[in-house]
């Protein structure tokens, strides 16, 4: 209970004041003993009860009858009931966890009407009508609104006043017991805190009311705490302060610690004595008083220590599992991903509870992208340190936002140290493998040596980002040192890597040897670093560089017009800038083993026998011969095919695309496959040179109907029949050669 501020501070005034104040606040502490206790002063009587009985309403406020039973009060100050930091945290509570809180104490309200008629609301259900108070130096005011309920006016006057709205609380159970009467009459509304309300003169209009009891003692408690008006229990000083109002119990000297227990002996100028403490909520005896006693009780009974916990300063906190950066008043939950570089910049969480996460703001979840508050600068946390980005831009590189930090004080964020800038290079934890930002793509390189050999710089700084961070970036292939070959864990295939997606299978060393190419393999790559290679393609004897089919043999590589039927593999460029090239030069190429003279040409996947000069010419054609020479081992790993012959069978050239019978020194045209097909030739043709091709003659058509050894046969579909009587007939006449490739019978 409280009154005014008085103009005078003169001596003589003050004591007159305290007298005053003092006979107003044993009234009070009164109204809020448990039934039968040892008043402070005469309780005020209440008009005779109409529907409620005195008997029931003397009860109002008893801890026995609220379900409370404390039977010590240990840790009880007088010199320091309620710490400041407790008695102004106005974020303890919420209006819902008001509401909350008060529907918790009244489980069912009786209803009717009080002794004066008038219906009975306990304070859960209670509602009113606020109003408007201006700003001053105490409090940010007030918009008054209609229908608001006692939860939400005790919430909006806490944060306008900045006082804890426990406090506010415990008050009106101390007072008139609102919080767990089940019965209350109107009028304890109208003085629910006693503000304003002298024992000696009527109550200042001005704080009748639910809200103006609230506001009004909110406010006054501020004014009690500047200590502009109110000296005489000021904080820092030693006061002896009386046990009762009768002056004969004595008194004893307390050390008032802080200004929020002066403001509480200004609104109830008496400490408990000895008896008051032993009792609990009950009686002590008639020396006792029990109003700082029993706000004490109930803060602590219902909310905790009025001393507060000494939560810890971070900035790294865990509640069980779950861990928190906290900076200027801000929780950031840390997830499990980026927890390791917290970790090793702040070291192992404090332990805390989670009212202490929840009286902070909430700033979402913990990025490694920090901000300092202070000078502005915004860094990487990686590796216990952090690292300072040079842009705004290079933060987006990253996959950060300059508009979506986690902010830290300068103390905290200087804490780790710093280590070098920013880049576009980066780290993934648990992958050995060095990444390159470029655009919206994370290039993967095997290691700094890859690097290098890609001309990127290896030796700028890469952080470490969390393995989830990969999921914003579009992954490319690994690039592998050029020529490396690897196998995968879990298999012993050797694979030929290529930055085009290509994971080239090699079935055998010899034809990385035939390439020019190390033999040294990677083993056992993760599966993950290849999983961008889709293409598989087989390792043979030809290869595909700067759109160029070479042939490979002795780690050389020989330029031919084609792969000669047999699949190609085409590395990326730079394994083709590490091959050399023995022969360049365009034209056929031709195989012979270095202990033989027999010459080989690739044809229709296989390599043929070059049957005869003439046909080594026709196949050659005007340039020198380009021959190659294998050991004799080499080639005969490479498969082998029929013989080949330009001087029968068919024939095409290069130049006009045409297909022609060769025979006996003359080019016979084939007009159709279908007549191939009755002939029972193959559908293939081996291509000649066109300057041979035109030194040849053309001979007509090639016919169904032939004459091998003066026969003539008749043939359809690889099937010849022997013509008894050719009249009429101009049979196709074939040489001995020719013929003897046909099935005739």
């Amino acid at each position: 209970m409280s009154r005014r501020a008085p103009r005078s501070r003169n001596n003589r005034k003050i004591t007159r004041l305290l007298t005053c104040f003092l006979a107003v606040t044993a009234v009070v502490a009164g109204t809020v003993l448990p039934a039968g206790a040892a008043s402070a002063a005469a309780p005020v009587a209440a008009p005779a009860a109409t529907t409620v009985s005195n008997a029931v309403s003397q009860v109002v406020g008893d801890p026995a009858a609220s379900g409370i039973v404390k039977s010590t009060l240990v840790g009880f100050n007088p010199g320091n009931i309620i710490s400041d930091a407790v008695f102004t945290n106005k974020g303890t509570m919420t209006e819902a966890q008001i509401q909350a809180f008060f529907n918790s104490k009244v489980s069912r309200c009786l209803g009717g009407t009080d002794e004066n008629g008038k219906p009975i609301v306990c304070l859960k259900d209670f509602k009113i009508t606020s109003v408007t108070r201006p700003a001053d130096q105490y409090c940010s005011g007030y918009s008054g609104a209609a229908n608001e309920s006692a939860a939400r006016i005790i919430y909006r006057v806490s944060q306008a006043c900045n006082i804890n709205p426990q406090v506010l609380i415990v008050m009106l159970q101390k007072e008139q017991g609102l919080i767990t009467h089940t019965w209350p009459s109107a009028w304890r509304y109208n003085i629910a805190l006693g503000q304003g309300c002298p024992d000696t003169a009527p109550c200042d209009p001005n704080y009748i009311g639910f809200f103006h009891q609230i506001y009004g003692a909110a406010r006054q408690m501020q004014i009690y705490m500047e200590g502009r008006w109110f000296q005489w229990y000021a904080p820092g000083k030693t006061w002896n302060i009386l046990y009762n109002p009768n002056a004969n119990c004595g008194s004893s000297p307390v050390y008032v610690a802080n200004k929020a227990t002066s403001a509480l002996y200004y609104y109830t100028p008496y400490q408990p004595n000895a008896a008051a403490l032993r009792a609990g909520y009950g009686n002590g005896d008639g020396c006792s008083a029990y109003g700082n006693r029993n706000f004490y009780n109930y803060f602590t009974d219902w909310f905790g220590s009025t001393q507060g916990i000494k939560y810890p300063d971070g900035p790294i906190v865990n509640v069980g599992k779950d861990i928190y950066a906290i900076s200027n008043g801000t929780a950031y939950h840390i997830t499990a991903d980026v927890w390791p570089e917290y970790k090793a910049a702040y070291g192992n969480p404090e332990a805390t509870v989670n009212a202490h996460i929840a009286s902070l703001g909430q700033g979402g979840t913990a990025s490694l992208f920090l901000r300092d508050r202070s000078s502005g600068t915004v860094a990487y946390l990686n590796g216990g340190k952090t690292h300072r980005f040079a842009s705004c831009d290079l933060v987006a590189k990253w996959k950060g936002s300059c508009a979506s930090l986690t902010t830290f004080d300068s103390d905290d964020f200087t804490r780790p140290g710093s280590g070098p800038e920013m880049t576009t290079r980066a780290n993934v934890r648990g992958d050995t493998r060095i990444f390159a930002i470029e655009g919206n793509d994370l290039v993967p390189y095997q290691n700094a040596a890859a690097m290098s050999s890609w001309g990127q710089n290896a030796s700028l700084y890469a952080a470490t980002m969390p393995a989830t961070h990969l999921a914003k970036f579009s992954v490319r292939p690994t690039r592998f040192v050029p020529g490396q070959l690897i196998t995968v864990a879990g298999s012993d295939r050797v694979f030929l890597p290529s930055s085009d997606g290509q994971l080239i299978y090699v079935p055998v060393f010899g034809n990385v040897t035939s390439l020019g190419l190390s033999t040294n393999v990677l083993k056992s790559v993760p599966t993950p670093w290849i999983a961008q290679y889709p293409g598989r393609a087989n390792l043979g004897r030809y290869v595909e560089c700067n759109s160029a089919t070479y042939f490979t043999a002795g780690g050389m590589l020989y330029r031919t017009p084609s792969s000669g039927g047999f699949v190609s593999v085409t590395p990326d460029s730079r394994t083709c800038a590490l091959l050399k090239v023995g022969d360049d030069a365009a034209g056929p190429l031709f195989v012979r083993a270095t202990n033989d003279t027999a010459v080989y040409v690739a044809d229709g996947g296989t390599f043929r026998h070059v049957a005869n000069q003439s046909t080594l010419a026709a196949l050659r054609g005007t340039g020198p011969t380009r021959l190659v020479s294998l050991a004799p081992a080499d080639l005969a790993t490479l498969p082998k095919g029929a013989p080949i012959r330009t001087d029968i069978g068919l024939v095409t050239t290069a130049g006009d695309g045409r297909v022609y019978l060769a025979d006996a020194g003359r080019l016979i045209y084939l007009s159709s496959w279908t007549t191939a097909d009755d002939l029972g030739l193959p559908r293939a043709a081996v291509t000649i040179s066109d300057a041979v091709a035109a030194s040849i003659p053309r001979a007509g058509t090639v016919s169904n109907v032939v004459s091998c050894n003066s026969v003539v046969y008749s043939a359809k579909a690889g099937v010849f029949t022997r013509v008894g009587d050719p009249t009429g007939l101009t049979p196709m006449v074939l040489s001995a050669d020719n013929c003897a490739t046909l099935p005739l019978r």
